[in-house]
């Protein structure tokens, strides 16, 4: 009996043994894996913010080149005597760029106030040329 007490007890002892291995084992992946996931976490979230910082560029481009449309368009109306309608998109285009708060909006007025006044005079070479140096204000954001 006492030799059955004596081997129970050494079978109660390796079973604990080897339950405490497996919990220990369990713990130390459980480790692992949280600092896997950590590390990919850092790892999308820097890739998120590099990925936010180029949409912001990519955004300003394409409000940059949606602006040189315009001017096109209006140089266009230039080109074919359309004074009327260039002058209206012009209007449009500082209103605009005034209601975004552009950075150059007071060199911009000036220019247009330019632009105005060889609209009276008619001269398509002198309205494209100012319009040129107004694309080059816009595009200094």
């Amino acid at each position: 009996m006492a030799e059955e007490k004596g081997m129970s007890k050494l079978i109660f002892t390796v079973f604990v043994i080897v339950l405490l291995a497996f919990l220990f084992f369990h713990f130390y992946k459980v480790n692992n894996i949280e600092k896997q996931y950590q590390a990919t976490m850092k790892t999308i979230t820097a890739q998120l913010k590099e990925a936010s910082k180029e949409i912001v560029s990519l955004k300003g481009e394409v409000d940059v080149l949606k602006l040189k449309l315009e001017i096109a368009s209006i140089i266009n109306e230039v080109a074919k005597n359309n004074f009327g309608i260039a002058e209206d998109k012009i209007n449009a285009l500082v209103s605009k760029l005034e209601a975004k708060k552009h950075k150059n909006i007071d060199e911009i007025k000036k220019l247009k106030e330019q632009i105005d006044i060889l609209f009276t005079k008619k001269d398509n070479n002198q309205i494209i040329e100012a319009l040129g140096k107004l694309q080059k204000v816009i595009e200094q954001q």
